[in-house]
């Protein structure tokens, strides 16, 4: 009998750590319900459809590949968004990031517009964006290569697939492949 008599301090302790975890737990759920945690951007959501052009070179020398159309969703800002096209057939590889001035996408060897609501072509006239560098539903990205270097000279069918990536969150909204003809 070492304490007799003296009496121990656990129940003031006891007290003291169930208040805190109460208060902790209080605080945590407060930052959840009032959103005052982690603010998570998300991506846009978009439907977005891949198709092929006839292969033929319009008037000012550039070379019409792909359509790639915004059927529903969000709508989606050119500068939020970078396209990355492959080339699966020859190995090849762009990266085509939104260039403010000239209003559109551009890449080494590929440039993008984005036209509203048509298919791109009138008068063999590169299209702009139509409404503030944002792409809307119903409107078609269309694919150029710049100078006939990005697929075969020998225009043989490539598999090309598009990748549209949302910057800010480093997600892929889009993704798909087609047979280049």
């Amino acid at each position: 009998m070492l304490f007799k008599g003296k009496k121990g301090v656990s129940p003031v302790i006891g007290v003291i750590l169930m208040v805190a975890i109460t208060v902790i737990l209080a605080a945590v759920i407060a930052s959840f319900v009032f959103g005052m945690g982690s603010k998570v951007k998300a991506a846009p959501n978009a439907e977005l459809v891949l198709s092929d052009h006839e292969d033929k070179i319009d008037d000012n020398g550039a070379d019409k590949i792909l359509y790639i159309s915004h059927y529903s969703g969000d709508v989606l800002k050119c500068e939020d968004l970078k396209i990355i096209v492959f080339d699966k057939t020859n190995g090849k590889k762009d990266v085509l990031t939104w260039n403010q001035s000239a209003n559109q996408f551009q890449g080494t060897n590929l440039i993008v517009n984005v036209t509203a609501g048509t298919d791109g072509d009138t008068n063999g006239k590169y299209y702009y964006v139509a409404h503030d560098g944002v792409i809307e539903v119903g409107d078609t990205v269309v694919l150029y290569e710049k100078s006939n270097d990005f697929l075969s000279k020998d225009k043989v069918p490539a598999t090309i697939e598009v990748q549209v990536v949302h910057i800010p969150t480093n997600s892929v909204i889009f993704s798909g492949e087609q047979l280049v003809q």
